[in-house]
């Protein structure tokens, strides 16, 4: 059971039914029954396309460290077996969504269509993968939104999936950081192979501050009527911002000339930026549902 668990990518699948969920609640004003299947069916589909993505990079993940005890690249689970696996996930949650109407259940297959057939063979010939891979992360709040009648050309859904989109930039970045060797050991490319790491931690900062921005937009489409929830997302926005500068204090070329172990410090760093922005991204989502509850 584990093994077949560990084919979900669960943090970054729930991730997904959070923010579907925070759609769901924009459109409804209420929290009532009908979140449940809703969330359940961009799980599914979520779990599925996960799944169908360890199957496509079986043959990357046994070359990095990371990843190579991953159920399939450790032979624990056949790539036949994991396909069908993943093909009844996608095919339930679909149905489930399907009940919601034609536009969730199409917009949660766009999704996995973006990760699994966009996404996984651009990363394999462009460092830039992550821009057109980001949609992933944008479409689950208008899954959420469609299935609870909200109409797809409302700009208030609009700019929180653009706050998701430009989420998902210094994310996968900020991994790149301390992850890159792995990227190498898999054959992929990087960032690395266009920019050295002081242009690189340029780019992710920018990329964080336009995560701080995306979200002071959200008030221009009457979210966060309530001022407060407006200054709590400000001030969490600017702090990200603040805290971030100290990925730019360091001196990445210097220390990586000294090897290795010189740069752990600045790992380390990387890894607390990656939470902090994960935790932004996270008390937005909590801003917009309590908003939407007012």
């Amino acid at each position: 059971m584990k093994d077949w668990l560990g084919l979900l990518k669960l943090r970054i699948t729930l991730a997904s039914t959070i923010t579907t969920g925070v759609g769901y609640v924009m459109a409804r004003g209420q929290v009532d029954l009908p979140i449940l299947p809703v969330m359940a069916g961009i799980l599914l589909q979520a779990c599925g396309a996960a799944a169908l993505n360890q199957v496509q990079d079986a043959h990357i993940d046994v070359l990095m460290e990371r990843t190579a005890r991953r159920p399939i690249p450790a032979g624990r689970i056949s790539r036949r077996a994991a396909t069908l696996f993943a093909l009844g996930l996608l095919a339930a949650g679909s149905v489930v969504l399907g009940f919601f109407g034609l536009a969730p259940m199409l917009l949660g297959l766009g999704a996995a269509v973006v990760y699994n057939l966009v996404y996984t063979p651009l990363k394999r010939v462009t460092p830039f993968a992550a821009l057109p891979g980001a949609l992933i992360g944008a479409l689950p709040p208008v899954v959420g939104w469609s299935a609870a009648g909200g109409y797809l050309s409302d700009p208030s859904i609009h700019l929180v999936a653009f706050f998701f989109f430009i989420w998902q930039i210094p994310h996968f970045w900020l991994l790149l950081l301390f992850y890159h060797r792995d990227y190498a050991d898999g054959g992929l490319p990087s960032l690395f192979d266009r920019f050295d790491r002081r242009q690189i931690v340029k780019l992710t900062f920018i990329w964080i501050a336009a995560l701080a921005v995306s979200a002071l937009l959200l008030p221009l489409v009457h979210l966060f009527d309530e001022v407060s929830l407006a200054y709590v997302v400000a001030a969490a926005g600017l702090l990200v911002v603040v805290r971030s500068l100290a990925l730019l204090r360091v001196d990445v070329i210097g220390l990586a000339s000294q090897g290795a172990a010189a740069l752990q410090p600045f790992h380390r760093s990387c890894r607390i930026r990656f939470m902090e922005i994960n935790t932004f991204a996270l008390l937005v989502s909590a801003m917009l549902v309590v908003d939407a509850l007012n």
